[in-house]
């Protein structure tokens, strides 16, 4: 094997390690897109936003009651920026069987956070039937690809105190995820006292984008040596 077919080899080898590393670190549909989303929809746009920012969306669904189990299924804001997502018999069946209709609102007012600094919109969540004892439903929160990352998602209900509950990651960068037992109001955020320091974590997506621009430099690298081992496999015919 001449050199520059090890060397090859070699870079080859650590492409794949490289990519086996990035997809065991995010769920499937991160490589979808890397590059920051569409600008962030704010009711309250922080100042370096005002003036190119647009009022975020609402959304609303019905789900339908089949045998007796409300179906699984997603309901998103019309911007992206909000959604719940839950598996069949989440949601209490309503009696009759009629369908149950959930809601997304973006809420301008909200009980005062204390220690928790709220990166994220507020989004209420209401629907026609609650959530079943015992289940859970995903609540996915986008946030600014220009500001800290929020590093918990919390939730109050009814004008109630603010709650974390937690973070279960996303596939995909800029949102942030958690379960919940009960609809209510939802953002991200995390504690004042943090200060800058938790944007540089990029809501946990950092890692996975470092990752994939290696694999990038390693596969763009080993092209110029793949010519050359062309060019002296070719000179050596010739001779």
């Amino acid at each position: 094997m001449t050199r520059v077919t090890r060397r090859h080899a070699a870079l080859l080898a650590l492409a794949a390690i490289a990519y086996a590393a990035a997809a065991w670190a995010v769920a499937p549909g991160f490589y979808d897109g890397i590059a920051p989303p569409a600008p962030y929809r704010w009711v309250s746009p922080p100042p370096q936003f005002r003036s190119s920012n647009k009022p975020p969306l609402s959304g609303r669904a019905t789900v339908k009651v089949n045998g007796g189990r409300v179906d699984p299924g997603s309901v998103f804001t019309q911007d992206g920026q909000a959604a719940i997502s839950f598996s069949a018999g989440a949601f209490v069946a309503p009696a009759g069987g009629s369908p149950v209709t959930i809601e997304i609102q973006p809420q301008a007012t909200f009980p005062d956070p204390g220690e928790t600094h709220i990166a994220t919109n507020v989004y209420c969540i209401t629907s026609t039937s609650p959530i079943g004892p015992g289940k859970e439903a995903l609540v996915t929160l986008q946030y600014s690809a220009g500001l800290p990352a929020p590093g918990e998602v919390y939730a109050y209900q009814d004008g109630g105190a603010w709650q974390k509950i937690g973070n279960t990651g996303s596939a995909a960068p800029f949102y942030i995820a958690a379960r919940t037992s009960t609809v209510g109001c939802f953002a991200g955020g995390y504690p004042k006292n943090a200060g800058q320091a938790q944007g540089a974590r990029l809501g946990g997506q950092s890692l996975p984008i470092i990752v994939a621009l290696a694999i990038l430099v390693v596969v763009l690298a080993g092209i110029p040596l793949a010519v050359l081992r062309r060019r002296g496999g070719a000179d050596g015919d010739e001779g």
